[in-house]
């Protein structure tokens, strides 16, 4: 057989080889020859010969097509190296001599094209097209001298394995080495072929757009994501850009392509699940390796039945880990589904399904084994510890972020004129939970959490919540009223909600305030946003409003006399605006007059308590009376009256004239008194 594409004829099996196969086979043919000779002659024994000759190679080329490997019949150059070296392994030298001549017509092919090419390329470059007037026949030129450069790379790397398996198995393979050493040779210069760069110095803008064509070119010659040597070690972000062309029905057959991928490797583990969690199992296979070994020759080694399971261990745990990377593409491909609205509920099923593991607990050196494994595996153990420190990570940055963030708004809010201080701790508050939030759901998508779900979830508890606290939300919005309309604030003395005391703090449910006898009231918002507000302390200065009485039988002017000279003299009232004391009112028992002093607002009390002191000391001092309320008690005619406790029961008339001494008994007149009883 002539391989295709090579310089000279394969080296197949020599029919005479065959039937020479043994010295016995040697023997016994020159025996017969001798026989023949003198009866059929030594004409015709020629004449045998030279048609023995004539047919055995086509004869035996004949049967050299039958031995070709069925897989290599379609051609080799897709192929993945490590799969065609793993098919080469079982052939004998003759098969392999045979894939050689698929192999090196394949070369030829590939090497022809791209010479072709090349030959192309250096016409387009000595005429006067190669001024840059058609450039998309340029680009497309370059693209397809970069196709084929990467296919015949490909070629050739392909070839040298099949002579390697030869040479490994005694074959010569120096002719086929010197001929891929020779088309290796053709590597077109880029640079000149592509670019022109030998005749014109090209812009660096052009440079760039004509490299960016090449590379591109270098990636449509890769296969697809599913059809490479390791499918499941493409990127994501790769992956999910690759499907994003295919239409729906491209990408459900593509996820169909991925689910029997990993229907492969979940049986590989499996398998070794079958000998790590069955004891008997992993002991027969032990003991038939063994004798299968003793039969060859084969020395064979003891090994610990624990050394063997840690060891299965480690290989299911690393063929999980392949699962793991294939669901991620997978998922990939999924999300994609969704959101063309396709509906892709089966492969999730199969997913959650087939990539499950059970722990063997009872066999507590297997489970061990597992738990250690799984531990310090990169998807286990060490993935969630590594998921951990970033969450806490993360939220510990955004905490910090969080607290910077809050004493900047303080600060800002210090800044704005007639701001509520109550404001400012209220929206750094407010500013240092959004953030904390804001961080815990960017911690949850760092590792991996799909946050759509929780942030629904959020909505959906934050409406029930919201209806279940409207009232809690009616002092939410108070307190945003406050905080606007800033009627009091921290320190303020405040009658507000029916409780009157210092505001010692506030946030947007609540107000705390401090009474003076020195209990501490949390008052809701709404209540006292709906109420009268009274703030004592909310202004600078405060009138101090006095009412003293005088007996109408007193100077009415001495006695305005006397509250101007104790007002003017007190040390903390103020000047300005000027003290007034004025006759204010004629009442039942006395004339009233008032006086206004003007005092800081923290001397307030101070000062009232100190003048209520002095005028009464002074009014003294003056000899005018401050009247009581007194009552006089006119009787028309003398009365009864009996006196409780009377000795015999004897009844006393008191004088008329004495109205006083009556009073004083403690009797009411006209009522008798307890333990009397009624002469009638």
């Amino acid at each position: 057989m002539v391989g295709r594409g090579h310089p000279s004829r394969l080296v197949l099996p020599s029919w005479r080889a065959q039937v020479w196969a043994s010295g016995r086979g040697v023997v016994r043919g020159r025996s017969i020859v001798r026989g023949l000779v003198p009866r059929v002659g030594w004409s015709w024994m020629m004449m045998a010969a030279v048609c023995c000759l004539w047919l055995g190679p086509r004869a035996v080329g004949a049967e050299a097509e039958v031995v070709v490997p069925e897989w290599s019949r379609g051609g080799v150059s897709e192929m993945a190296a490590e799969e065609l070296r793993l098919r080469l392994l079982p052939l004998p030298l003759d098969d392999l001599k045979a894939v050689r001549g698929v192999v090196l017509g394949e070369v030829r092919s590939a090497s022809e094209a791209l010479a072709e090419a090349m030959v192309k390329s250096e016409a387009r470059l000595t005429s006067d097209a190669g001024d840059g007037s058609d450039a998309d026949k340029e680009n497309a030129l370059a693209q397809q001298i970069i196709g084929l450069l990467m296919r015949h790379k490909a070629t050739v790397g392909h070839a040298r394995e099949v002579l390697d398996a030869i040479a490994a198995k005694g074959g010569d393979v120096a002719a086929d080495r010197a001929y891929l050493a020779a088309v290796a040779g053709l590597r077109p210069d880029l640079r000149t072929a592509f670019l022109g760069e030998e005749t014109v110095e090209a812009e660096s803008s052009e440079l760039a757009l004509k490299r960016v064509d090449e590379l591109v070119a270098l990636v449509r010659a890769q296969p697809p994501a599913h059809e490479r040597p390791v499918p499941w070690e493409v990127p994501l972000s790769e992956f999910e850009l690759e499907l994003q062309p295919l239409t729906t029905e491209q990408l459900l057959e593509r996820l169909d392509e991925w689910e029997a991928l990993l229907q492969g490797e979940v049986r590989k583990r499996i398998r070794i699940d079958i000998l790590l969690n069955d004891s008997d199992k992993l002991e027969e296979n032990v003991r038939v390796r063994n004798e299968g070994a003793r039969l060859f020759g084969v020395e064979v080694q003891e090994v610990p039945e624990a050394e063997l399971k840690a060891a299965l261990a480690e290989r299911a745990e690393a063929q999980q880990q392949v699962i793991t990377a294939i669901v991620d593409q997978m998922r990939v491909a999924i999300e994609l589904c969704k959101k063309r609205g396709v509906d892709a509920q089966a492969h999730i099923d199969y997913i959650a399904s087939a990539t499950g593991r059970k722990l063997n607990f009872t066999d507590v050196s297997v489970l061990r084994v597992q738990l250690v494994q799984w531990l310090n595996s990169s998807t286990g153990g060490r993935l969630i510890a590594r998921n951990a420190l970033v969450f806490v990570a993360i939220v510990a940055v955004f905490w910090v972020i969080s607290r910077f963030a809050g004493v900047v708004t303080r600060s800002a809010v210090r800044r704005i004129p007639r701001s509520s201080s109550l404001l400012g701790p209220v929206l750094a508050g407010i500013m240092q939970k959004v953030l904390l939030v804001v961080g815990v759901v960017f911690a949850a998508s760092a590792v991996g959490v799909d946050t759509g779900p929780l942030l629904a979830t959020i909505g959906a508890a934050g409406l029930v919540i919201g209806l279940a606290l409207q009232g809690t939300l009616s002092n939410f919005a108070s307190g945003i009223l406050i905080l606007l309309n800033r009627p009091f604030d921290v320190g303020d003395v405040v009658d507000a909600g029916g409780v009157f005391g210092k505001v010692e703090a506030m946030n947007l449910v609540s107000t705390t305030i401090l009474t003076f006898d020195n209990q501490l009231m949390l008052v809701p918002n709404n209540q006292i946003w709906n109420s009268v507000i009274t703030n004592a302390t909310g202004k600078k200065t405060r009138r101090v409003d006095l009412t003293f009485g005088i007996a109408y039988s007193a100077d009415i002017a001495k006695a305005v006399e006397v509250l101007e000279r104790v007002l003017g003299d007190h040390p903390r009232t103020l000047s300005e605006p000027k003290p007034v004391v004025r006759v204010h009112e004629l009442a039942d028992n006395s004339v009233n007059l008032i006086a206004r002093p003007w005092v800081r607002t923290a001397d307030y009390w101070d000062v009232y308590w100190d003048l209520m002191r002095e005028v009464k000391e002074q009014f003294d001092a003056a000899d005018i009376g401050i009247p009581f309320p007194q009552r006089d008690l006119h009787l028309p005619e003398a009365i009864e009256v009996k006196l409780a406790g009377g000795k015999g029961g004897v009844d006393r008339e008191p004088k008329a004239s004495r109205p006083a001494e009556i009073a004083a008994s403690g009797s009411r007149v006209g009522e008798t008194g307890p333990g009397d009883e009624d002469d009638d």
